[in-house]
């Protein structure tokens, strides 16, 4: 039998390491994660896995004997945390900051999924037959009408001092997932919260945490001077600890937390679009129906993994593989917000755990569709020529606009104005016939697009065929500028 391409392994400590991150001769050091024998890395040009060690399976069958037995692995790890928990009933749990600086505990369970329903399904019939029987350790318990589709989830405050936790849900067939008692762990000595000021999740060991998050530690005990970097409130009798991760703060990562450490070769999923949504926190993202979403994801700076986007729930057929960029570079994902109810997706990195939750929700206020022309509009290039106003977008149908001759180039620059999330970087390509002193073309790198902007009125009436703006990863847009428009301006340098 040849050697299993196994691709991760596990450190001293319990901790996932895909093989990319694998250190390349670091023997005896990694275990396999089904039979814990030692496996040592591969790392070649062309292939890089994980094998067992010579001799550990002589006398131990390992699970993962067999190039189906990896697959399995791999579409294993492909099933978000967030879906394995909701399988089994369990109650996501939350700690938040409320108005006037107190903080709160809160549990989340999903809401019935439209796309799970058949189509013309009575949604207000089918909710008067559920039912919440009991509810244990609930502050304000939902109620049936709390699981409508038009809500994202249900939230509901926990009893940090309560006993046991627990929400029966009774209802029929079509809603057979919400079924049962949904139950959640009580608060402990040590419990581990991670994710922003107003909704950080309970993790359970080995959470490996990112600069910029925050991390909220329960104790029972009596917290030492930490130089105010450390806060100190209250949940219930409980004592809550935050501080922020970042470089000052690491050493009470492992002070406070269990396998708690700073995640050097994670990744960023940062929610571009819509430009309102928070960028990183998994609360849903609540918007017009079929709006854009734009997604950057981001790998540590020299690795180069897979991403895939995987739907809640896992569907065969559904996972997209997002082109690979190159290491540390940023690839982009486009969808889009649901006519109705909820879609939620995971960004996976293929053969880790690694996943981050992106919940989106068609606002119910907002009874119509935005319209097929203005579905991408929330980037790329307002175009006005004073009575209408075109966009072109490197992620929507136009991306590209010919500029009529009677246009002065001097308006330019105020005819034309980015629509985006800030930050992005666009860089402006000017082309210029042969004949021209520049040809063929003037690139520029502005620290912002309004910088670059008066450049090109310029450029046109020095004869600039076309101007391209492309934007960080996501593609370009231009403007093709007619030969007579310089005769606007009289021609001749400026």
């Amino acid at each position: 039998m040849g050697e299993m391409s196994i691709p991760f392994a596990l450190d001293p400590h319990g901790r996932e390491v895909p093989i990319k991150e694998a250190i390349r001769f670091k023997t005896n050091y990694y275990t396999c994660p089904e039979c814990e024998k030692i496996v040592n890395p591969r790392k070649g040009e062309k292939r890089q896995y994980f094998a067992h060690k010579q001799g550990e399976l002589e006398e131990v069958e390992c699970e993962l004997s067999s190039d189906q037995d990896v697959e399995r692995m791999v579409d294993e790890l492909r099933t978000s945390d967030v879906e394995q928990e909701e399988s089994q009933n369990l109650i996501r749990t939350y700690v938040g900051e409320q108005p006037g600086g107190s903080h709160r505990l809160f549990g989340v369970i999903p809401s019935i999924d439209r796309d799970q329903l058949p189509p013309g399904t009575d949604v207000d019939d089918l909710i008067d037959q559920c039912e919440i029987p009991s509810t244990v350790g609930i502050k304000h318990p939902p109620t049936p009408r709390s699981f409508h589709p038009s809500e994202p989830e249900v939230i509901f405050e926990l009893d940090p001092q309560a006993d046991r936790y627990q929400l029966s849900f009774s209802g029929p067939g079509l809603v057979s997932n919400l079924d049962g008692e949904w139950t959640t762990g009580l608060l402990q000595d040590g419990d581990l919260f991670v994710g922003d000021q107003t909704r950080a999740r309970r993790f359970t060991s080995n959470r490996q945490v990112k600069n910029g998050e925050w991390v909220y530690i329960v104790t029972d005990s009596n917290p030492p001077d930490h130089n105010q970097v450390v806060s100190v409130h209250s949940l219930g009798e409980w004592t809550l600890l935050a501080f922020p991760a970042r470089p000052e703060t690491e050493n009470l990562l492992e002070d406070y937390g269990t396998g708690l450490r700073a995640d050097d070769y994670g990744f960023e999923a940062d929610v571009l679009l819509p430009a309102d949504a928070h960028p990183t926190a998994d609360k849903p993202i609540i918007a017009s129906p079929r709006a854009t979403v734009l997604i950057a994801v981001t790998p540590a700076e020299e690795l180069d993994p897979v991403f895939e986007i995987v739907s809640i729930p896992k569907r065969e057929g559904d996972t997209v593989e997002l082109d690979q960029t190159g290491p540390g570079n940023t690839r982009f994902y486009k969808t889009t917000v649901p006519q109705q109810g909820s879609k939620r997706i995971s960004v996976h990195q293929r053969n880790s755990s690694r996943h981050r939750l992106i919940h989106l929700h068609a606002d119910d206020q907002d009874t119509e569709s935005i319209p097929d022309q203005l579905v991408d509009a929330e980037i790329g290039l307002l175009y006005s020529d004073g009575e209408t106003e075109t966009i072109v977008s490197p992620i929507g149908d136009q991306n590209c606009l010919k500029i009529e001759s009677e246009v002065s180039p001097v308006s330019l620059p105020s005819a034309i104005e980015y629509h985006g999330p800030a930050g992005l970087e666009v860089e402006v390509t000017a082309y210029f016939p042969d004949s021209h002193s520049e040809a063929p073309f003037i690139r520029r790198s502005p620290g912002s697009l309004e910088s670059v902007l008066p450049n090109v009125g310029h450029w046109v009436t020095q004869g600039c065929k076309e101007a391209e703006f492309t934007f960080d990863g996501l593609g370009s847009v231009a403007l093709q500028f007619t030969q007579n428009m310089e005769s606007a301006t009289g021609g001749g340098d400026q």
